[in-house]
């Protein structure tokens, strides 16, 4: 395992597509930074289905935040959805952000609070628009990602079922040509 040098020791992690690194239940040690890869964060209602939450490519931080920051067990599972490399910070906050050095933290605070834009944005979205509209938000907020995902976990995240995720992609297709995927 290949660690970074800050004030702390952070340590890199790879973990292979379809490995769980938090299941509800447990207490998430970790908050991931994704160097190379994709997670997801998901829960699964009470008729079974997959509700994702968030996705966490190159970039993006993602962990269950109110099991890692309040030390109770997690509502979320989070997974690999492609072979993924993160970096591990097991720190709570705020002591996290005093152990390290200021430019690694600005930067973490960064991607933590664009994580927290996102999720507003993406539940005001969810409240308020059409399936065109949230798949759109999708491809803006996630531009690398549509070609990666299958459509299954697309369609979750913006809450429709694949058929009609289908549907939708057509429609822009005709509209717009296929450059929108």
């Amino acid at each position: 395992m290949e660690e970074h040098k800050t004030l702390i020791e952070l340590q890199t992690k790879e973990y292979k597509k379809g490995s769980i690194l938090i299941s509800p239940g447990e207490y998430s040690k970790y908050a991931y930074q994704v160097i190379k890869g994709c997670l997801k964060s998901y829960f699964v209602d009470k008729a079974g289905k997959e509700c994702i939450l968030q996705f966490a490519p190159e970039g993006w931080a993602i962990s269950d935040m109110d099991s890692y920051v309040n030390k109770v067990p997690a509502t979320l599972f989070i997974d690999a959805i492609e072979d993924t490399e993160v970096i591990l910070m097991n720190k709570p906050f705020p002591s996290f952000f005093s152990d390290i050095s200021n430019g690694t933290s600005l930067e973490l605070i960064n991607k933590l609070t664009n994580n927290i834009i996102a999720a507003n944005k993406r539940m005001a979205l969810l409240l308020s628009s059409t399936a065109e509209e949230r798949y759109l938000n999708f491809l803006d907020t996630y531009p690398a990602l549509s070609q990666r995902l299958p459509l299954k976990l697309i369609a979750s995240y913006i809450g429709i079922t694949p058929e009609y995720l289908s549907e939708i992609r057509n429609k822009m297709a005709k509209k717009t040509g296929p450059f929108i995927s």
